[in-house]
């Protein structure tokens, strides 16, 4: 007898293709049941398979619709009937935020050092203790320090080293060979100060400072009070004749405000009147805003006949002292009796 044929097996489709198609089905049933279901409110289906932070949440946006829904209606109905009360709670007001007091920025300290005609030495020792002062002064500070362009490589290097923000300016011309004395090399010297805070604009306080100053640091944030012109007394210790003389201004009638100047250099000391003349101010022992340099109402309270004299800053400076004089700040404090400035003539040129 022949043996039966055996069957062909049919070809079988994949596994990935056949959960594919069953996924598909089900999702499509479940679309076709939830179409065809009576509509109620779907808050309460979601909430049965829902996390407690997606309820929470469904039920604050229902809130929101129903508030809306709510709003909408008084209104329709204030259009058609009058108005009409309807009691909404309103949500509470978050409280006000505190007012914040802008921020102010401290007064740049322009501090002017000349370094004069003095040896190697004691200029390199006065520049460095001046350094080690400023270095302990709150920013803003701005150290300008002049010197004659051949004696400049020294002290560069040690400006470098100084940890403090600094200008080194130098000129070409040569005071020792033309036989002048120190006083016109210094005043040469703070004239091309003032020359680069008035090109540059460098708005601030200016101060004169000598190689041998000592200060309070407590006076550097007196300073920064100044808008026009301030005064102190200043401390001066002789080495050579072996005493110490004050001299500054004396305050009285109302807080900080000065009535005139005293001085104990002779045996007795003196009071003299609330403006010194002109050309006795020295302009080391008081400070002024920048701003006074390219004032055009000040320059023009002051004029002169001689073409070089409207160029000289330090003799502008003078002046203005001069005049202003009982409307400067006295300082330290607003009895101005306090000392936070001494001089010593043991750094300064012999």
């Amino acid at each position: 007898m022949a043996s039966p044929k055996k069957a062909k097996p049919r070809a079988r489709r994949p596994l990935l293709l056949r959960r594919a198609m069953l996924h598909s089905s089900l999702c499509f049933l479940l679309g076709l049941l939830a179409g065809l279901a009576p509509a109620f409110r779907w808050t309460h289906v979601v909430s049965t398979a829902a996390t407690a932070h997606v309820f929470r949440a469904l039920h604050a946006v229902d809130g929101a619709f129903n508030h809306t829904v709510l709003l909408l209606q008084q209104q329709q109905r204030q259009l058609q009937h009058g108005p009409v009360d309807v009691a909404v709670t309103a949500l509470p007001s978050p409280p006000p935020a505190p007012a914040l007091e802008p921020l102010r920025q401290p007064q740049l300290l322009l501090v002017v050092t000349a370094t004069e005609r003095s040896d190697p030495e004691r200029r390199a020792a006065g520049l460095t203790r001046a350094a080690h002062a400023l270095r302990l002064v709150p920013p803003p500070v701005l150290w300008l320090v002049m010197e004659r362009a051949t004696e400049a490589p020294d002290t560069a290097r040690l400006l470098r080293g100084a940890g403090v923000s600094y200008r080194h300016l130098t000129y070409p011309e040569n005071f020792t060979a033309d036989g002048v004395g120190t006083e016109k090399e210094r005043h040469h010297q703070r004239n091309v100060a003032l020359g680069h805070v008035e090109e540059h604009r460098l708005d601030g306080v200016v101060l004169f400072a000598g190689l041998g100053d000592v200060y309070d640091l407590r006076f550097f944030d007196q300073l920064r009070q100044i808008r026009t012109f301030g005064a102190w007394p200043v401390a001066t210790v002789s080495e050579r004749e072996r005493k110490a003389t004050v001299e500054g201004p004396v305050c009285g009638g109302s807080p900080w405000a000065v009535t005139g100047w005293f001085s104990t250099a002779d045996a007795t000391p003196t009071v003299r009147a609330a403006r010194p003349p002109e050309g006795t101010v020295d302009v080391a022992r008081f400070a002024f805003g920048s701003a006074l340099l390219w004032d055009p109402h000040r320059w023009d309270r002051f004029p002169v006949s001689e073409p070089d004299a409207s160029q000289d800053s330090i003799k502008f400076v003078q002046r203005l002292a001069a005049e202003e004089y009982n409307k400067s700040r006295g300082m330290p404090d607003p009895n101005c009796s306090e000392i936070m400035v001494w001089r010593g003539d043991q750094l300064v040129a012999a």
